[in-house]
């Protein structure tokens, strides 16, 4: 029997920042079952206790190795479940075991510098906030500073000019910046660092399981989509509605076919939120319907769809003026000017702008996305008795971001047909109308000459043909 072949590890392209040492741009990375490989390195998978999710990049926790990696955001997340698959589960559970009997605010990996008395701090740490305190952990160092904090506060990193949000604590004679946190989770550690902890509780007994393994996944409970069948019916029938129709331009021409336009633009634009919507409906947990949801694998969805429309609509008008084109016999380069209307390139742009206007929207989804799954994980790795009270909000949170994404993207979608409706009647059939009004090429003087010369002497040569037997004496009687 022949195996079928094995396939090569995907080969990432990473900006690489291993912690104490400068960033490498452009790095070959590699996920093997063995471990992440770049340029001389090797990190094995069984080491990796955790991989954090940030805006625009990686940063990967091992046991001898903290590295963050950045690029673009679809490789990324391939990337990052490739080594989750392969991680230290264990290891990540006895990480957060003496931390089971506290509520876990977040998890995140952060960048931090700043000092502990004379010895400075520095470097790439996963960071864990709890209703106590913060707790620190990179490869063998652990550190803890415990609420109330004397100074937390929000500010900007300008030093580095990224515009990303810098958490800024300090207590005691301690006192560090924590950076690639998002400003959701800075909001939050806020509510809670100037408080005093309540008395931890007393109870020593040793936990025999997690959470995740005696307790039932969480339900979804997913919004009212405002996307769905009726929704891309209105979209549709709304830009219909917009068309000037004229059909001079050709009998079926008419209403039904902008109807059929219309739905087939629709359902592409309107497909990855529609597909998506399914899946995460059909979904028995939490944690299935925030995969299927995904924001960044979305957006990226949501670019290449509106592209396609436009695509599409490029495509049904140049078929719409070759057809003008053969039934008048234009001469080709009137063709050309025709479809000089449709500006592929400019209106692939204005597509794309309608998708840029999304980025807000998106954005908030994927970080209440991450958030939401730093809690499922804390909750998995919590005893069966932990409060679920923070996972509940971070569950809320989300729903609330994927509701405004789903309308907002439904209502970008019918901005974009309704944009596209004006285009065919202001441009597209004016363009067509012109065109068939044209009169059909005329031959040259020149061809005119040769064709009535051709035509002249098949004639005369007829002619003789009949005239032999008529005609006595003609030659070959």
């Amino acid at each position: 029997m022949n195996q079928s072949p094995k396939r090569d590890p995907k080969a990432y392209r990473f900006d690489v920042h291993l912690a104490g040492e400068e960033v490498r741009p452009q790095v070959s990375v590699v996920c093997t079952p063995a471990g992440i490989h770049f340029e001389d390195r090797q990190i094995p998978l069984a080491s990796v206790f955790w991989v954090s999710r940030r805006a625009g990049l990686i940063l990967v926790f091992a046991r001898r190795h903290t590295v963050a990696f950045f690029g673009d955001s679809g490789d990324l997340e391939d990337f990052a479940r490739t080594v989750e698959r392969g991680s230290d589960v264990a290891g990540r559970r006895s990480l957060l075991r003496p931390l089971a009997a506290d509520v876990v605010v977040c998890t995140a990996g952060t960048a931090i510098a700043g000092r502990i008395g004379d010895a400075p701090l520095e470097g790439l740490y996963l960071a864990v906030f709890t209703r106590r305190g913060l707790h620190l952990f990179a490869e063998e160092h652990e550190y803890t500073l415990r609420w109330p904090t004397e100074h937390a506060a929000e500010a900007v990193d300008d030093a580095r000019g990224d515009g990303r949000p810098v958490l800024e604590l300090a207590k005691g004679d301690a006192s560090f910046e924590i950076r690639y946190l998002f400003p959701e989770e800075i909001r939050a550690v806020l509510e809670v660092a100037g408080t005093v902890p309540a008395p931890p509780d007393t109870d020593d007994a040793l936990e025999m399981f997690d959470k995740g393994e005696v307790a039932r996944p969480l339900r979804a409970r997913l919004p009212d989509f405002s996307v769905g069948a009726d929704t891309l019916q209105s979209v549709c029938e709304a830009a219909v509605e917009r068309v000037r129709i004229d059909p001079s331009i050709g009998e079926s021409f008419d209403r039904r076919y902008f109807e059929r336009h219309f739905r087939t633009l629709g359902e592409i634009a309107l497909g990855p939120l529609m597909l998506r919507r399914s899946a995460a409906l059909e979904a028995d947990s939490v944690a299935g319907a925030v995969q299927a949801m995904d924001a960044e694998q979305m957006r990226q969805d949501a670019t290449a769809a509106f592209r396609g429309a436009a695509e599409e609509l490029v495509r049904v008008y140049t078929a719409e003026v070759q057809a003008v084109v053969r039934t008048r016999r234009l001469d080709r380069d009137k063709g050309e000017k025709a479809l000089a209307v449709a500006e592929e390139p400019g209106l692939r742009e204005t597509m794309s702008k309608h998708i840029d206007d999304l980025s807000p929207a998106f954005d908030a989804a994927l970080a209440r996305q991450q958030l939401l799954v730093q809690q499922l994980h804390a909750r998995d790795l919590a005893p069966p008795e932990a409060e679920e009270a923070s996972v509940e909000e971070a569950i809320r949170a989300w729903t609330d971001e994927v509701t405004k994404l789903d309308r907002g993207y439904v209502s970008a979608a019918a901005a974009a047909l309704l944009e596209i409706a004006a285009l065919w009647s202001d441009r597209m059939i004016p363009g067509l109308r012109a065109l068939a009004a044209l009169r059909a090429r005329r031959l040259s003087k020149r061809a005119r000459w040769a064709i009535l010369a051709i035509v002249t002497f098949f004639v005369a040569a007829a002619l003789a043909w009949l005239a032999r037997d008529l005609i006595p004496g003609w030659p070959g009687i």
